[in-house]
């Protein structure tokens, strides 16, 4: 019994210290900017996709966010966009879409 209850204490802390999660303020834009590259490399140069692929610019940070989410749910099917959705969290989420928003 002390064991698990030291192990709770040691514990603890580790636990809490994530239990608020991360938001979207707390990634730098330098980092969005950085995650976004990972977006270009299909959706083209600061999200304008000379293609089939879809572009992002001039599209909202809500239009952005909830089709990644819609994405990673499989609400909105897809051949790719799926996979790389269920990589990001939803701060990471918006975050990116924020930045993505941003540029013009």
């Amino acid at each position: 019994m002390a064991y698990h209850v030291r192990q709770w204490f040691l514990l603890f802390p580790i636990l809490m210290t994530g239990a608020g999660g991360i938001s979207a303020a707390d990634i730098s834009p330098a980092t969005a900017a950085n995650m976004a590259r990972n977006c270009f490399g299909c959706h083209g140069p600061d999200g304008r996709s000379p293609g089939a692929i879809p572009a992002l610019n001039g599209k909202s940070a809500e239009f952005i966010a909830q089709s990644f989410k819609d994405f990673r749910s499989g609400e909105r099917p897809s051949t790719v966009m799926g996979r790389h959705a269920k990589g990001y969290s939803d701060a990471e989420v918006n975050a990116l879409a924020k930045y993505i928003s941003s540029l013009k």
